[in-house]
Parts: structure tokens; C-alpha cells; sequence
């Protein structure tokens, strides 16, 4: 009796997983974001943004700590720089004075933040500047993040953001920025 119960949970067990992976794929195959990012989207610290530096940088209140932030795997340009006011307020108009979520990936020597930061409609600012065309996809940050690349390249072909300027600069190429893991 008792191999009889065990097989069942066994069955049931992986019969759940299964189902939960098929739902998972349909979704994100017709568009919809997939029940795996949905749960990683729920993880992080809530705060305020205090202050605004470029689009993919700014001071974040945390309940026990004021933190830099660094968008992870993108870069857009400071606002010196063509299309660097742009993305500023692009990013702005997303988050108003919403709370914001702050997913934290790692914290680099001068202690800056690097990670995810999501709006209060669970939309990542990371992914927004990059479907928008106000950030490149920076490498040495994220170098296997295919989804990133493709915004990238999409924005590019389809001349949005900074790309319908004439010759966008990478921020890189004028200001040395270390964030990518050691």
C-alpha cells in the first residue's frame, strides 16, 4: 500500500511540474510573460527613487539603506550626450513618483548597485530602455543575455530611440564604468 501512495505522489508530483512548465511555454510563446519570470519578478526591495543621475543610473531609499543603482546589461547616454536628456525622461515618465522594486545582482569595489529595477506595473526599466532604443546592450555586464542582444539589434534595424539619431556614441567610449563582475 504504502509503494502504491508513493508512486501516486511521485506521478502527481511530476504530472504538476509538467503542466506547469506546458502553461509556462504557451505563454511565452503567444507573447505573454511566462510564469517562471512572473515569480523572479516578485522578488526584491521596494524604495523610492531619490535622485536621478543619467537613465540607467540614479539613488534609490531602501527601508534600511540609500544605494546607487546601476542597471544591469545597459548603458544609455549621460545627459551630455545625444539622446541622454531622451532616455531620462523616458525612464522618468515610466516610474513617476511610484515606488520602485530594486532586484539586486551584485554590488561592484566603490559599493554601486548593479541589478533590475522594476515600476510599479512590474515593468523592467532595464528591459523598457532597451525596447525603447535609450540603451545599448553592454556586454561585459551581462554577456549571455541573448534577450537583451535582440533588443539591441531590434531597435537598431528599426531605428527607435537612439538609433534614429545620427551617430548615437556608446557612453563607454567617453567614460571608463566598471561594473562587470570580477
Amino acid at each position: 500500500m504504502k509503494e502504491r501512495v508513493f508512486i501516486f505522489a511521485v506521478g502527481f508530483a511530476i504530472s504538476c511540474i509538467g503542466i506547469m512548465f506546458f502553461l509556462h511555454f504557451r505563454s511565452v510563446k503567444s507573447g505573454g510573460e511566462g510564469i517562471i519570470k512572473r515569480l523572479i519578478n516578485t522578488a526584491g526591495e521596494l524604495g523610492t527613487v531619490e535622485e536621478w543621475i543619467e537613465a540607467d543610473q540614479f539613488v534609490v531609499k531602501l527601508s534600511g539603506e540609500t544605494v546607487t543603482v546601476q542597471l544591469n546589461a545597459i548603458d544609455s547616454p549621460s545627459q551630455n550626450l545625444p539622446g541622454g536628456r531622451e532616455a531620462l525622461a523616458h525612464v522618468q515618465e515610466l516610474i513617476k513618483d511610484q515606488p520602485v522594486r530594486l532586484l539586486e545582482f551584485r554590488r561592484n569595489d566603490a559599493g554601486l548597485v548593479i541589478g533590475e529595477v522594476y515600476t510599479k506595473d512590474n515593468l523592467s526599466l532595464n528591459e523598457q530602455l532597451m525596447k525603447a532604443g535609450w540603451a545599448w546592450f553592454y556586454e561585459p555586464d551581462s554577456n549571455h543575455n541573448p534577450y537583451y542582444r535582440e533588443l539591441n539589434e531590434s531597435a537598431i534595424e528599426e531605428k527607435r530611440g537612439l538609433w534614429s539619431l545620427e551617430t548615437p556614441t556608446p557612453p563607454w567610449e567617453t567614460v571608463a564604468r566598471n561594473t562587470a563582475p570580477n
